[in-house]
């Protein structure tokens, strides 16, 4: 009896430690996502004709940038 509690304390650990790597590949993905976004938007606004420093500090204080 006590050999399939330690086998299901077993099982348990390791389903734990496998949907925990899962889960920091899915954070990893989800930041360099958030990364590739930020560098396209701020391509956009610089790529703009005449995009001044006042104009780029108004950006970002409105959080566009």
């Amino acid at each position: 009896m006590k050999m399939y509690w330690i086998m299901a304390a077993g099982l348990c650990l390791a389903f734990y430690f496998l949907g925990r790597s899962h889960a920091e590949v899915k954070i990893v993905k989800e930041q360099v996502e958030v990364i590739r976004y930020v560098e396209k938007k701020k391509a956009n606004i610089l790529a703009r004709p005449n995009a001044g420093r006042s104009e780029l500090l108004k950006l970002m204080h409105n959080g566009k940038l």
